[in-house]
């Protein structure tokens, strides 16, 4: 009778350790996913910022005024912004705004040589006018917002940049060495222009 309490305790005794057993292993399993759903919980915060960092480093304004065309500035009341954003596809998006322009015949992205990089309007561009007939678009009329608006390939590369990438534009954006530049008839050189930079 008592060896038959004995092992029955024993018996008891096993299967007390292998539940206790049993239990630390969820226990633990429980803990480490904790550990690792606060880890990633903390590390949301840290990627959106990066990415906050990266668009901020990848977004470009350029103000427009008659004083920095080259070679000469022009006495205009024509002001404008070109506003650039690098794409994670490798192009880059870009929109024209203008106040108090007129007649405009181009506008592009130069070197401040003058040297033309990007086209960002088609000069040749028409739009239907009747049954069969067309009209160019350029020279506009009166320009008080929306100029034009894109997206830049790099097929649409020029000069230096022939044959290169979107972000080879980016990078030479970052350095300061290009401007957008709004030609019209009365100013075939530049009636407005300003220097790309980083946006903040």
């Amino acid at each position: 009778m008592i060896l038959e309490q004995t092992i029955s305790n024993k018996h008891k005794y096993i299967d007390l350790v292998r539940k206790s057993s049993r239990n630390f292993k969820f226990v633990k399993m429980v803990v480490i996913m904790l550990i690792t759903g606060v880890g990633l919980i903390s590390t949301v915060p840290i990627l959106a910022y990066a990415q906050q960092q990266q668009q901020q480093a990848t977004n470009f304004i350029a103000n427009l005024s008659g004083k920095d065309v080259q070679p000469t500035p022009v006495n205009t009341p024509a002001t404008g912004t070109a506003k650039f954003q690098l794409n994670q596809n490798g192009t880059m998006s870009y929109e024209v705004d203008a106040k108090n322009l007129d007649k405009v015949i181009d506008a592009s992205i130069d070197y401040k040589n003058t040297t033309e990089v990007v086209p960002l309007v088609n000069p040749y561009a028409t739009v239907p006018a009747g049954f069969n007939h067309f009209k160019s678009i350029y020279p506009t009329g009166p320009i008080n917002g929306k100029l034009t608006d894109g997206v830049i390939t790099s097929d649409k590369l020029m000069a230096s940049l022939t044959g290169k990438n979107v972000t080879d534009l980016a990078n030479t954006m970052k350095g300061g060495s290009l401007y957008v530049v709004i030609r019209t008839q009365p100013h075939q050189d530049g009636e407005i222009a300003g220097q790309i930079v980083q946006s903040k």
